[in-house]
């Protein structure tokens, strides 16, 4: 097992659980969950995550203005959209804050697995 931790931040239950069932079956044990931007940035206050899967609509706070915050506690953290929007200005300007993976719903598990096994080879190489 290996002790990444992720944080699934989504405001449907039924995501954060389908999320969650994905990191599982990627051998990660760590993951929490958040059903929206302000929680979210509460528990990344406290937590030290590797891995933030954020959608990108939610009440409260949208997933990028919560991406911009972690950012600016931990600039090396890995964040991962999930979003339907396909606002090209929207998911640019994520990638301009840092966030380094955009995956469109629905995600499916092998698209997923690819994006964090991408993030996972680009943190080895950076070390």
């Amino acid at each position: 097992m290996m002790s990444k931790k992720f944080l699934v931040v989504d405001d449907s239950k039924i995501a954060r659980q389908k999320l969650s069932e994905f990191i599982k079956e990627l051998n990660f044990s760590v993951i929490h969950e958040a059903e929206d931007g302000v929680i979210a940035v509460e528990r990344f206050k406290k937590i030290a995550y590797d891995y933030i899967i954020m959608d990108l609509e939610m009440p409260n706070m949208k997933g990028n203005e919560a991406s911009k915050l972690m950012l600016e506690i931990n600039p090396n953290i890995n964040i991962i959209l999930v979003t339907s929007i396909v606002d090209k200005k929207e998911l640019i300007g994520a990638l301009k804050i840092g966030v380094r993976k955009i995956l469109r719903k629905p995600v499916n598990f092998e698209m997923f697995a690819q994006a964090v096994k991408e993030l996972e080879i680009k943190d080895k190489d950076e070390r």
